[in-house]
């Protein structure tokens, strides 16, 4: 005779495997997304200074923890396609 509380139990076990297993792929791409200002540098191609400036005067996303400066890497790819659609609606103004 079939144990139903037999297969309940099976699959929570999976269940929770996946869960798991879910939870570990997804914390390491979050740390590839955040750096340091090496990494705002490669991705806008701008001075550090330039960048220092920026953060100082809040005209570049940023987050601060202490001392360290940590930059986003999708926070730094959507400011700069605002800063094209900015340009772009000037143009046509």
């Amino acid at each position: 005779m079939h144990n139903p509380f037999e297969d309940l139990q099976n699959r929570l076990i999976r269940l929770e495997a996946l869960v798991l297993e879910l939870q570990s792929s997804q914390q390491p791409s979050v740390i590839k997304h955040l750096g340091g200002i090496e990494l705002a540098m490669q991705i806008t191609g701008l001075a550090q200074s330039t960048i220092y400036n920026l953060v100082s005067a809040d005209r570049i996303p940023y987050m601060k923890r202490g001392k360290k400066l940590y930059f986003s890497r999708t926070d730094l790819e959507a400011w700069i396609t605002e800063g094209k659609q900015d340009v772009i609606r000037n143009i046509e103004a």
